[in-house]
């Protein structure tokens, strides 16, 4: 039986009332051309919306009322009013500010606000879009793996060095591979039992998108942490981690998503670290006291 896309069963799956806006951002690169157009109002007029019918929202978008319609039930809703009541509670009598773009005549302090709302933003965000059911399934896989890889470029390399450094500090044999060819090499090395962590923002990256189909082509299970449910990684994944962020003119390339794949990493550790009570806090204690005899002392 072939295994459901995740991207495609999450999108299908009813959504609720929460992080609707987030959800829009998550598909928006999947989405077919119409379907985009409607996407582009919602974003940038979510407040206007939720006022308007859906042939207004159509003729706004240049589209037809079925594209509405379908991109309605693309992000899991029934139909156009339910989209519309998932909309309004979510935005509540006083909205939350959306990303804010930034000008180039802001000042410092401006611009250090506008980035912490966006960073908060993103955090509160993915802590609503995250599927329960996929988080539950990477503690377990990873909590159960013989090897964990974790894979990632560019401005992922961070990240996995950071999920690389959580994991090892309480126990788990883990390694981190940041440099592309190494990643294809280690991951054609892996086997059933091993997870691979694989981390992108796009999840078009063309490199760790290889690694991630070495790793699963290898018999390892393949955890993706992206910040787009429909990107080409969440098609090789066996579970999906899917992140918000929304990016502006001079935020862009994975900037606020850092922060939220940062939050899910924490998240992964300490659940990890819970189930490892025997092990974990002896670990914690040791590699503390290997830390604090690098540091200079009083």
């Amino acid at each position: 039986m072939r295994r459901p896309r995740p991207g495609a069963r999450s999108a299908e799956r009813p959504t609720d009332s929460r992080a609707v806006l987030a959800r829009v951002r998550a598909l928006q690169p999947s989405l077919t051309p119409s379907e985009a157009a409607v996407a582009a109002v919602v974003l940038a007029h979510p407040d206007r919306t939720i006022h308007m019918s859906i042939e207004a929202l159509a003729v706004r978008a240049g589209i037809s009322t079925a594209t509405v319609l379908r991109f309605c039930r693309t992000l899991g809703f029934g139909g156009f009013r339910g989209f519309k009541i998932a909309l309004a509670v979510e935005l509540g009598p006083s909205p939350a500010a959306l990303a804010e773009e930034i000008r180039a005549d802001d000042t410092p302090i401006e611009i250090a606000r506008k980035v912490f709302r966006a960073d908060m933003q993103a955090i509160a965000q993915t802590l609503e879009l995250i599927d329960e059911h996929e988080l539950s399934r990477a503690v377990e896989s990873i909590a159960k793996a013989r090897r964990i890889e974790v894979y990632g470029i560019a401005s992922s390399a961070p990240i996995a060095v950071d999920a690389y450094y959580r994991f090892l500090r309480i126990g788990l044999p883990v390694g981190v591979v940041t440099d592309s060819h190494m990643q294809a090499v280690s991951a054609s090395l892996l086997r059933k039992g091993d997870v691979a962590l694989v981390i992108s923002h796009t999840g078009r990256t063309q490199e760790t998108l290889t690694a991630a189909e070495k790793a699963r082509a290898a018999g390892a299970t393949v955890v993706a942490l992206t910040s787009f449910l429909r990107s080409p990684i969440t098609k090789v994944a066996h579970v999906v981690l899917a992140t918000a962020s929304a990016e502006t003119a001079f935020r862009v390339e994975a900037m606020a998503s850092r922060i939220a794949h940062l939050s899910v990493v924490d998240a992964l550790y300490v659940a990890l670290a819970t189930r490892r009570r025997d092990a974990a806090p002896a670990t914690i204690r040791q590699t503390s006291a290997i830390i604090e005899e690098k540091r200079v002392k009083p």
